[in-house]
Formats: structure tokens, sequence, C-alpha cells
């Protein structure tokens, strides 16, 4: 990737977020149990969604012994309206892995993460990122849609956010400046929902827009 266009879209993009991002609890937290939970909660919802029920849950499960001697029943009452049934069992079970063996503490490394039932990569640096503070990237289907959009490139992986390839990119992309990363990370996120979203895209407003190869090339 050119370091000039990297830098074109990350100084655009924070721009943009500084007026236009999102504001939601689990990013108002350093507490790490409570993003972790976040995190679990918004795979395939929708953010505003998760936040009708988010304080809720982390109020009444608000540490990982409470969330492991859970009811299922008690646990699916919270999150049946954010669809997904699997999830309470992967709550349940991540609590459990996290009593268990790193004594109620959400491990601070991606290995520790990576060892919990239920996450994957993406998680694991969003914990990293949002609780701990860490320069990592994170690849969700939002970013992945900018980086082919923006860049021109396109993943022959059948699952994207496991392609190489794009990892390298988004790593290439973060701020230099580890205090950076994670508002860096919520602007990607923030937005490939409200600007680069798949359908429709508002292309007229995108602040990036002379130098995207979706539109120029």
């Amino acid at each position: 990737m050119s370091p000039r266009k990297c830098y074109y879209l990350r100084k655009k993009l924070l721009e943009w977020y500084h007026t236009n991002g999102r504001h939601f609890p689990w990013r108002k937290t350093k507490n790490a149990y409570n993003i972790l939970i976040a995190e679990i909660l918004l795979q395939q919802t929708d953010a505003p969604k998760v936040a009708k029920e988010y304080k809720s849950f982390v109020k009444l499960f608000d540490t990982p012994k409470k969330l492991s001697h859970a009811k299922t029943a008690t646990v699916h009452r919270f999150i049946k309206k954010l669809g997904l049934d699997y999830r309470v069992d992967r709550l349940i079970n991540l609590a459990r892995s996290i009593e268990k063996k790193f004594n109620g503490l959400v491990p601070n490394t991606e290995e520790g993460l990576l060892s919990l039932p239920g996450v994957g990569k993406y998680i694991a640096n969003a914990v990293l990122s949002s609780a701990y503070d860490k320069r990592v990237a994170i690849l969700d289907t939002n970013i992945i849609r900018i980086i082919e959009r923006f860049f021109g490139i396109k993943s022959t992986k059948p699952r994207p956010h496991t392609d190489p390839k794009l990892w390298v990119v988004a790593e290439q992309l973060l701020p230099r400046k580890t205090n950076m990363c994670k508002i860096w990370n919520y602007a990607l996120l923030d937005f490939g929902a409200l600007i680069c979203s798949h359908y429709n895209p508002k292309c007229e407003e995108c602040p990036c827009r002379h130098k995207c190869s979706y539109l120029n090339d």
C-alpha cells in the first residue's frame, strides 16, 4: 500500500470521526470484561440495538463469576431481543473459562484471549485495543469493505476476515501513536456503518472520495 494513500485515508477518517463518531457505553469504559461482553453481543447485531440491552446486562452480571453461575434462562431473558440465542451458552462458558483459567481476570494478551471460547482474532484485538490500549488492528465486514473499495483490492478468501493480506493492510493503516489506535479503530467501524455502507454508500458525503478507487478507477 502507498504510504501516502494510507496517510490520506487515516487523516480524513480521523477528522470525520471527530465530528461524526458514535457514542456507545462500552466505549466509555476501560473495564476489559465489560468490553468483552459488548463484543460478544455485537456479533452479527447492530450496535444501537446492543446498546439498549448492554447496560442492564453488565449491571446484573458485573463480574465473570456472577455470569459463570447464571442460569441459562436468566441470561436468555436479557439477550433474546438481540436474536442468535447461541450466545447464551457462549457467554456463560466464556465467563467460566475466565474464572477457571485466569482467576476472573480478562487476559491482556492475544494468546490468552484466543484461548477463551467464542473469541477470535477480531474480538481479541478489539479488547486489546479498547481495554488495554494495545497497538493492534481490527478487521470486520465494515473495515474490509473500506479497505477493498478505497485501495481497489479484493480478497479471494471465502472468509475475507481471515485473509492475511487484508490484516497486513489493516496493520499498515494503524497510527504510529499507540494512544490513537483505539480511536482509529472506532473511526473505521463508524465510517463503514454510516458512510461506506454495503448498500447505497454515501459517496457524495465521503471525505476520501477524491482518492477512492471505488469511484475513480
